[in-house]
């Protein structure tokens, strides 16, 4: 007991003398070499993002970490690949390795990155850790907390900055929609993987918040620009499918045109076809709301992209096209990009969500002629519009429009079952509530 007393009485003398010292400024100490990955351990101590509960000390809550390990699927992720689905897809693709070993499926489930790259410890059980979506932290992580450090400095050295709406669009699009490293291809699809549904402002509000929320970068302008986004990342990869060698690549193409249950009906397509019969279609999910939105963002962008996705459309269902896809498609994205920031600067009244909610609600003619991809995103859409209001209003919980909202999911759970005039006439139910 003596010894244990001794023991203590030292390190609290430790302690106290540590905590006595200055704080480190950045001038005290050599910088990292900036775009290396530290690993997750780095971030976990109880002063930094460890706590087990909110501190409230700061703007930053310091419960990070523990939430994401406890609530958030992106921690999840890698242990998805040891699912029999997983397995499945693995046997489909005929890959070599396991599903859990297959850079193909450790790539988003992951952060799976060169090892070159990495100073610290990448554990792949880590899932979708801190640094695949904050940057990687090397230039940074010891730095950021010091006296007189900015945020600006720790985006300067790889930080990615999240609190900048056109920015986490475009991070979430990396895996969600995919990029030039990965994507779920038709070939993925075809084999068993799930196709992937994104939106920002929906996806956002449905994670467990390991951060504080800001009303402004969130909630409507949030959906708008992922809107954009979205559009503008889907185009760069129908670019660069177009000018590969694999082209056609069907994941551009809307699945259940060619790809339709028989248990109401027959192999011959019974609901026609947006082009000549026969031709797969391209998937306009990405256009569905955004053609909607940018009649308030930009009315002439509209006038200026409506002939050209036309265009992008028959080409790409006629698949013998591929340099009028690129063309068009880069044209487009051209065009999407100037809207980045015009939508990220809108403001939005309640009336303006009511007025745009109703618009899409009373878009019946597209959508009897899309598909239900482009259903979701309708429904996805006027779910997160519609949040914005009961936010200020909670009430709006209980109401008719959320209700007739809710309804919209029930017509697109089962996709092969999906049938677009029973949709329509639930749209039309929200916007009577509305």
């Amino acid at each position: 007991m003596k010894r244990v007393a001794v023991f203590v009485a030292v390190l609290s003398a430790a302690l106290l003398l540590i905590a006595q010292q200055p704080a480190p400024q950045p001038s005290d100490r050599a910088t990292a070499q900036p775009g290396h990955y530290v690993g997750v351990a780095s971030c976990v101590n109880s002063g930094c993002h460890g706590a087990t509960q909110p501190l409230n000390a700061t703007r930053i809550l310091q419960n990070e970490y523990y939430t994401w390990l406890n609530n958030d699927t992106h921690a999840r992720a890698y242990n998805i690949l040891f699912s029999d689905r997983s397995a499945r897809i693995a046997r489909n693709m005929r890959l070599r390795k396991r599903a859990y070993e297959e850079n193909v499926c450790l790539d988003c489930h992951t952060t799976n990155v060169p090892a070159t790259q990495v100073e610290g410890a990448i554990d792949k059980e880590d899932g979708i850790q801190c640094e695949q979506c904050h940057g990687p932290a090397s230039g940074w992580r010891a730095e950021h907390t010091m006296e007189g450090w900015t945020h600006a400095q720790s985006v300067s050295r790889g930080m990615i900055d999240l609190a900048d709406v056109p920015v986490r669009a475009h991070t979430c699009d990396r895996c969600h929609l995919g990029n030039n490293d990965k994507e779920v291809d038709h070939e993925l699809i075809a084999s068993g993987h799930p196709i992937l549904v994104f939106e920002l402002d929906n996806y956002t509000e449905s994670m467990p918040p390991h951060w504080t929320p800001a009303h402004d970068s969130h909630g409507a302008r949030a959906w708008a620009v992922g809107q954009v986004m979205k559009f503008r990342d889907s185009l760069t990869n129908l670019a660069r499918h177009a000018k590969g060698d694999e082209w056609p690549e069907f994941s551009d193409m809307s699945c259940y045109n060619c790809h339709h249950s028989l248990k109401t009906s027959q192999w011959r397509q019974v609901r026609g076809w947006p082009d000549r019969a026969g031709l797969p279609a391209w998937s306009p999910q990405h256009w569905a709301t955004l053609r909607i939105l940018i009649g308030r963002i930009s009315p002439a962008a509209r006038d200026e992209l409506d002939p050209i996705v036309a265009q992008i459309a028959r080409s790409v269902s006629r698949m013998n096209e591929p340099s009028a896809v690129a063309t068009n498609a880069e044209r487009a994205k051209k065009i999407a990009d100037a809207l980045v920031g015009k939508a990220d600067a809108m403001r939005w009244s309640d009336a303006d969500v009511r007025a745009l909610m109703s618009t899409i609600a009373s878009d019946r003619a597209f959508i009897e002629r899309a598909d239900v991809h482009s259903a979701e995103q309708a429904a996805l859409a006027l779910q997160s519009l519609a949040s914005a209001l009961t936010r200020k209003n909670p009430r709006l919980l209980r109401s008719a429009m959320t209700q007739s909202i809710d309804a919209l999911f029930n017509e697109i759970q089962d996709r092969e079952s999906y049938e677009p005039s029973r949709f329509a006439q639930k749209l039309a139910a929200v916007k009577q509530a509305l």
